[in-house]
């Protein structure tokens, strides 16, 4: 197959494969040579914040002299983003050579009668063949959704990360926080160290009971590891000042406010990982960081967010009311239309905002030529100082950088 071959058979599994059990995927595993087996990795479980945790850790642990690989989802642009080797996007030519390697199997399985693995799944496969071959110290694998059930959940970690957790995908989780907790929880390994956030006590509790039950050391940042909190307090304002002297490229930089929490739990999985941190070579790693999508500047005065549920919204709306002064236009569409009047509340509460754009998704899709429209509607004759804001969906912010990617020399900005 072809790199192109390659990219239009994963989608078109994602327009009936279901969800896989755990025993398919491990099935699949052991026809494949159980390429995860001496890998050693850290599972990333959560609502918001995995991509994050999983971005600075990368860099946290390459000033460290560690080798990495990650696997995370969704991607913006390009699927090959999902796959990471020491923080770049693995090559069209490993992409086509990995999912030839996992098709074949999975073939060979279907005849047998075991399910079609997801679009997911197959990316899922397709990373731990890919790590195998590359061997890095360190693999970094987020869920897909929940945990407990996912099929990320064969790895045994040396650490077991769970990110902040909020009410998201309750058609299939749960309606309560406590039964999408439950969920997350699942990652927790016997004996796995387990770094975790501030979350609500609900939450908390679960996931304290969870690592108990499992002997499992429970390091939570916001209470145990005040330290952790404090410095990371500092290097975010240190990644800010950097992010925003607009003397520097810009486009590479931002992080939020919302990110404090996040690079605390990075810290202390990578003084687990490492044993000691440097904390000049954390400053190092922060002036590289690149974090797409969230609070990207894609172009000069645009910036994409892919904030999406919530609890993401009102943490993107503190960063921007911290961090940017001045006229405001913000394009939106929402991912959950359960949540859509919601977030458009929360979002209108930002201050000198003046003009909003929303377009529609359905079924995880925005019509082109509507996004197009809409968009330069936004971009146009706008004064200097005026920031556009694209917010509310992985879809949106990917089409943004799509559209600037191609059509940069031909918009006004």
């Amino acid at each position: 197959m072809t790199y192109e071959e390659s990219v239009k058979y994963l989608y078109k599994i994602a327009g009936f494969a279901k969800k896989s059990s755990l025993e398919d995927i491990n099935y699949l595993l052991e026809q494949l040579g159980n390429p995860h087996k001496d890998l050693k990795f850290v599972h990333v479980a959560g609502t918001n914040g995995k991509g994050s945790v999983c971005a600075f850790l990368e860099a946290v642990l390459k000033e460290h002299g560690k080798t990495t690989a990650a696997f995370t989802s969704p991607h913006l642009v390009k699927v090959n983003e999902r796959i990471r080797l020491n923080g770049q996007d693995i090559s069209d030519e490993r992409f086509k050579d990995a999912c030839s390697r996992v098709k074949e199997c999975v073939e060979a399985a279907v005849e047998k009668g075991v399910n079609q693995p997801s679009f997911f799944e197959m990316m899922f496969l397709m990373a731990l063949c890919i790590m195998e071959e590359e061997q890095p110290d360190i693999c970094l694998i987020e869920t897909g959704m929940g945990g407990r059930y996912d099929a990320t959940n064969v790895i045994i970690p040396e650490v077991s990360v769970i990110t902040s957790i909020s009410m998201d995908h309750m058609e299939f989780l749960g309606h309560t926080i406590e039964e999408i907790a439950s969920h997350k929880a699942g990652i927790i390994k016997k004996a796995i160290p387990v770094v975790t956030m501030e979350q609500e006590q609900a939450v908390s509790d679960i996931l304290r009971e969870e690592a108990k039950q499992k002997m499992s050391p429970f390091y939570d940042v916001s209470e145990d590891n005040l330290k952790f909190e404090e410095k990371a307090a500092k290097y975010i304002d240190f990644l800010n000042a950097s992010a925003y002297d607009k003397r520097r490229d810009v486009r590479t930089n931002i992080a939020g406010t919302f990110q404090r929490a996040n690079l605390a739990v990075a810290l202390k999985t990578a003084k687990i990982l490492c044993q000691q941190l440097d904390a000049d070579k954390i400053y190092n790693a922060l002036t590289q960081i690149k974090i797409p999508g969230r609070m990207e500047e894609i172009a000069p005065g645009i910036i994409v967010d892919v904030s999406h549920n919530i609890q993401g919204m009102e943490g993107f709306v503190k960063t921007v009311e911290a961090n940017f002064q001045g006229k405001k236009r913000i394009l939106f569409a929402a991912s959950h239309k359960n949540e859509e009047e919601y977030m458009k509340n929360i979002l209108k509460q930002i201050p000198q905002i003046e003009a909003f754009y929303t377009v529609a998704i359905d079924h995880r899709r925005i019509r082109e030529e509507e996004f197009q429209n809409v968009f330069r509607q936004m971009i146009d004759r706008r004064e200097k100082d005026t920031v556009c804001f694209v917010v509310g969906s992985f879809y949106l912010a990917g089409m943004a950088k799509d559209f600037i990617n191609q059509e940069e020399k031909d918009v006004k900005l």
